[in-house]
């Protein structure tokens, strides 16, 4: 491998890992729940986290459809 295929494939690897690191923190960060409100889904129902939320809107919800 010469110099230039080096920096070739090491700025790939480069931009492999960057991508890939991006999409876990992206990833984990959708698992935060924000203290106040949710901003993931408008309707607590649509949203996948809705069996364990425990934010007040989530409660709210879970008890008026009961």
């Amino acid at each position: 491998m010469n110099r230039k295929d080096f920096f070739k494939q090491g700025g790939r690897w480069a931009l492999l890992s960057g991508i890939g690191l991006l999409s876990a923190f992206l990833t984990l960060n959708q698992k935060i729940a924000t203290p106040d409100n949710c901003s993931v889904a408008p309707q607590c129902k649509n949203c996948g986290k809705y069996a364990q939320c425990v934010l007040p809107q989530a409660d709210k919800e879970r008890k008026d459809g009961k």
